[in-house]
């Protein structure tokens, strides 16, 4: 018997590769997250097909609320104004170094818009628009929530503590919160946007009221241009009253520097030259002009006695100043320009004449000793006489005058030698003076600077132009902005759709009931036998019409499924065909039993011999399906030891035997354990060809792993959409603990055309074209 019933290890010989017992399954929590991580678009896709009640329900439910909402939701209109940020303005001089002009970069778009939504452009619209009365933007004019009519109706609060909650505690502090909230309102319904391709902002306010938006959106454009010439004129202001006070101040430090340069002038006799009509005095000191001067009269007087030296060493050269009478020729020849500029000479010169004249006449009438002769000799001898002593004359006043050029020289020199000394002393001081000049100058160049600069800030004070201009204001719209019901009303749609795959989602991994061979692959990881059709729809068969069906339609679905898993059940091992073979679940009603006598019914229509024992010791069932009696059965063979013939009940000619439970034993693991049910076991392989025992649930009793022991292959049975994964791994790791050989899974009881509309990539096997197939 041991070598007709070997002992097993545990392995599990299935299509899908052999492994140990305990690392085939997974427990809930695993199975769970490897389904979530395995989820594809396919298998998305089967989940909403099957679910797509939930999903249809859950988007319609959706949809028509979101309607609902929608069509009572208070419709907001939105208003938009657009501003031209950074416009060039008309120039007036040079002020724009004093005022810079906007520059069309995102730093400025920001700020500008920054200032468009600040709070002082919120107030100014809201005091000149008087929101602060419109109940839509002052939460203190509007009726009392549902809350608060509620506590007031009830007088559950009393009525003081009510207004201390709503009012506060002094009036000025509520004024304080109520335009804090108003203002808080305002900005919430105010958009300041910017494309972030141009310089133009659009202005953007929502309102219940479409005038209303209409109104601020403009109110928001005008504050904002007003707000800009307001921030002008200010700087505008302010840089008058810098100037001023600058200029004020340059001004003192322009007299101060002035005065300190003529006072250190003056004490260090750095005075300038005051007549500017002499070329090339200007700019000079009175040392240096005196200089100038004297050395060019020291230059002049030099001249002068050169002159008046070489006119005296002329006439001391002639003879003239040597004393003693002169020939007539001597003094004829004597042409020095003194004696002849001289007019006493030149009067003498002519009596000399005139005396020579008549002596000449006297000599030619009366000869050289004429008396008259003589006396016109003697007046001629005293004519030159005359001459001489004028000439003697004329040199000592050349004599003089040479003199005189001399000393006065000598003296121009000495005093130009002073002054030179005088100006060697002053040149340390100019270098100071220049620069208490240069600082002076300076002063007063900065001065004029900014007196000019402030004439120009004066002139522009009365001319100023926004840096920005309304290219276009708010029309009041005539369709609301929200709520936008064909769009909304579609992502209503679209949530609940996704709403409902969720659900769909939840619902699939919440249903752990095994409805397919793919997921008897994932979940299990044992081999999936074949899925068999329920025999009249998903109603539970009782009776013997599912194991009839093989018999009585053999071209049936039924039957063809039963034969798939009878060739899978050989093929699991092809070197040594089982021929004990145990059928179990792991629960109650999963048609374990009926699979037994199905598998029997196939096996015996191929021409062998099988016979099926009931080994269900607590709940039996194959006595019904087979149509026989119950006992005796095979707890009498095994306990009183009735004998084998009378146990054995045929169905039919060729037909299955079958071996019932017989009554309930106090013991059943004992008995089934017991050395005489091996015994029967040797025997009856010795008749049949195949050996199939129907056990009870693996989670009931512990029966089935008893026999599981003494199985070749262990047919595993699962009821479709019934049976949880959790449930049938937890009774597979039983058996695999045991040591029992399991074959595989068969799926019992397939709603056929549920299973097609799951989309499983199994549900074509009955449906469809291949349906044709089967009667």
């Amino acid at each position: 018997m041991a070598s007709l019933i070997p002992q097993h290890t545990g392995r599990i010989s299935t299509a899908s590769g052999g492994s140990d017992g305990h690392g085939s399954l997974e427990s809930g929590p695993s199975l769970l997250s490897s389904t979530l991580e395995s989820v594809d678009l396919r298998h998305l896709w089967q989940t909403i097909w099957r679910w797509r009640t939930v999903v249809l329900w859950t988007t319609v439910a959706l949809t028509a609320l979101s309607v609902f909402v929608i069509y009572h939701l208070t419709p907001q209109y939105t208003a938009s104004s657009q501003v031209l940020i950074g416009v060039q303005q008309v120039k007036i001089g040079k002020i724009e170094d004093l005022l810079s002009e906007l520059k069309g970069d995102d730093e400025m778009v920001a700020t500008e818009i920054g200032i468009i939504r600040s709070r002082q452009i919120a107030e100014k619209t809201v005091d000149k628009l008087g929101l602060d009365n419109n109940p839509e933007f002052n939460p203190a004019l509007q009726s009392p929530d549902l809350l608060t009519r509620l506590l007031q109706a009830q007088h559950i609060v009393p009525q003081s503590w009510i207004d201390a909650l709503t009012k506060g505690s002094s009036q000025s502090a509520a004024n304080d919160r109520d335009m804090t909230k108003i203002i808080e309102n305002f900005e919430d319904r105010l958009k300041v946007s910017n494309d972030g391709k141009s310089r133009i902002v659009t202005i953007s306010f929502t309102s219940v009221n479409p005038i209303t938006a209409a109104q601020v959106a403009n109110t928001v454009a005008d504050a904002y241009i007003v707000a800009r010439l307001d921030a002008k004129f200010a700087a505008t202001k302010r840089a008058n009253l810098w100037l001023a006070d600058r200029l004020n101040t340059l001004r003192q430090e322009v007299q101060v520097s002035e005065d300190a340069v003529e006072k250190y002038r003056a004490a260090n006799g750095l005075l300038r030259a005051q007549n500017p009509t002499v070329p090339g005095t200007q700019g000079m000191t009175l040392t240096t002009q005196q200089m100038s001067q004297v050395s060019a009269d020291a230059i002049m007087a030099h001249a002068k006695y050169l002159e008046a030296q070489a006119r005296l060493a002329d006439l001391q050269r002639s003879g003239v100043a040597r004393g003693g009478h002169q020939t007539d020729a001597a003094i004829r020849d004597d042409n020095i320009l003194e004696v002849l500029q001289s007019p006493v000479i030149q009067a003498l010169r002519a009596q000399e004449a005139d005396a020579q004249r008549r002596a000449a006449d006297l000599t030619a009438q009366y000869g050289d000793r004429y008396p008259k002769v003589i006396n016109v000799r003697a007046e001629i001898a005293e004519i030159r006489a005359k001459i001489q002593t004028e000439v003697n004359r004329v040199i000592d006043s050349l004599r003089n005058e040479v003199a005189t050029q001399q000393t006065h020289e000598q003296s121009l020199n000495a005093l130009l030698a002073k002054i030179k000394a005088d100006a060697g002393r002053n040149g340390v001081a100019e270098v100071q003076l220049r620069d208490l000049e240069r600082q002076a100058e300076a002063n007063r160049t900065l001065y004029e600077s900014f007196l000019t600069q402030f004439k120009e800030t004066q002139s522009q004070t009365s001319f100023q132009q926004p840096n920005a201009n309304i290219i276009s204001r708010a029309a009041v719209p005539l369709l609301p902005s929200f709520p936008q019901k064909p769009v909304l009303i579609l992502l209503s749609a679209l949530t609940g759709l996704v709403l409902g795959t969720l659900l769909a989602m939840i619902c699939q991994n919440l249903d752990s009931a095994i409805r397919s061979m793919d997921q008897v692959r994932s979940s299990l990881k044992v081999h999936p036998l074949g899925m068999v059709p329920a025999v009249g729809g998903l109603r539970r068969v009782t009776g013997s019409g599912p194991a009839q069906e093989v018999i009585d339609r053999p071209l049936s679905a039924y039957a063809e499924a039963i034969r798939g898993i009878h060739t899978n059940l050989m093929l699991s091992d092809v070197d040594r065909r089982p021929r004990v073979v145990l059928v179990t679940s792991a629960l109650p009603g999963e048609g374990k039993s009926t699979m037994a006598m199905s598998l029997a019914q196939t096996v015996a229509r191929s021409g062998q011999r099988v016979i099926v024992i009931d080994g269900d010791l607590r709940r039996p069932a194959v006595h019904r399906l087979a149509g026989v009696p119950q006992r005796p059965g095979l707890i009498e063979w095994l306990i009183t030891r009735n004998a084998l013939e009378e146990v054995i009940y045929s169905t039919g000619p060729g037909g299955v035997d079958v071996i019932p439970a017989g009554d309930q034993p106090q013991l059943p693991p004992n008995l089934l354990s017991s050395d005489r049910f091996r015994q029967l076991l040797r025997g009856l392989m010795e008749r049949y060809d195949m050996i199939i025992l129907d056990s009870a649930p693996v989670l009931a009793v512990a029966d089935t792993r008893v026999l599981a022991t003494l199985a070749e292959q262990t047919l595993f049975v699962v009821r479709w959409a019934s049976t949880s994964h959790r449930v049938a791994a937890s009774a597979l790791r039983q058996l695999f603990e045991a040591g029992a050989h399991v074959a595989g899974v068969a799926l019992m009881a397939v709603d056929v055309k549920a299973h097609a509309k799951d989309g499983f990539s199994d549900s074509v096997l009955y449906a469809g074209r291949l349906r044709e197939y089967y009667r």
